[in-house]
């Protein structure tokens, strides 16, 4: 793996990761294209740390809310705490169980494609939603709605099935406004991917740092770039590419503007469904 690659993975990562059109799908499709196989689920997993990264800085105030309402200093906050720890539950469960699966899928582009296209139509049904009816706003998020959009966040989010989209849109299907929706969503993702980066991304960054044999279902393609450095460039260029997209996806949850997003899913859908049974 050379320096171009990297970069190019991290941008990918970066830019799709908050947008709602699968960054799994598109990161997966740019290591084939790229490389010719799909890279292990611990690389994508530090990748997503620059996301990580990306959303703190973003969210930094709002997450300030959140920890001071931990410790019992603002109300508001402790409740909308509450309510991502409630939402983490059945993330993990379906998360864990579904890991398998998840990474068997990285091999075939066709799932991707199908999920894309799943994910075209929620998004095309919550921006009808979000024009129809007036929602909550997010300081009215209910046990209910966490575990709504905890659950499909489980299920979704190595798949195809685009993080952001799936969840926003769900929250939306709750009974959530649009914009309060995609609040949820965002600081939802820094637990989710924090404890995800941990788990899997340490799996290869653990015996890097410690200068220990990287397990097989760990290791990255040889090339230009020392493991380390390419981890390293990966997670920074996510990083900053992460953080345009956050505010791009922002300003078009003000207001529903959400078709343009499952128009594209529906495109890229059909060329990963017609990749994938070409044998790509």
């Amino acid at each position: 793996m050379n320096l171009l690659q990297v970069i190019l993975l991290g941008l990918v990562q970066g830019l799709t990761e908050f947008l709602p059109v699968s960054s799994t799908a598109h990161l997966t499709l740019a290591e084939n294209l790229m490389l010719g196989r799909s890279m292990p689920l611990a690389f994508d997993m530090l990748l997503h740390a620059g996301t990580l990264v990306a959303l703190i800085i973003y969210f930094r105030k709002e997450l300030g809310h959140v920890l001071l309402g931990c410790v019992g200093r603002d109300k508001e906050g402790g409740k909308l705490a509450l309510m991502l720890f409630v939402a983490m539950i059945p993330t993990g469960i379906l998360g864990m169980a579904t890991r398998g699966t998840k990474e068997v899928a990285k091999n075939h582009l066709w799932i991707y494609g199908l999920c894309l296209w799943f994910t075209a139509v929620i998004l095309f049904l919550a921006n009808r939603m979000a024009k129809s009816r007036v929602g909550r706003p997010v300081t009215e998020v209910t046990w209910k709605d966490a575990v709504w959009v905890g659950g499909i966040q489980g299920i979704g989010g190595g798949f195809g099935l685009s993080r952001s989209g799936s969840t926003i849109a769900m929250g939306v299907f709750s009974g959530l406004e649009l914009p309060a929706s995609a609040r949820f969503s965002f600081l939802l993702g820094i637990p989710t991917i924090l404890a995800a980066s941990i788990v899997e991304g340490g799996k290869l960054l653990k015996p890097l740092l410690l200068h220990q044999p990287v397990p097989t279902n760990a290791m990255i393609p040889p090339g230009g770039l020392q493991p380390l450095t390419a981890c390293f460039v990966g997670v920074v260029v996510a990083a900053v590419a992460g953080y345009a997209a956050i505010g791009l996806l922002d300003r078009f949850t003000r207001k529903p503007k959400l078709n343009g997003f499952a128009y594209y899913c529906l495109a890229a859908g059909l060329v990963m469904v017609v990749l994938g049974f070409r044998g790509v």
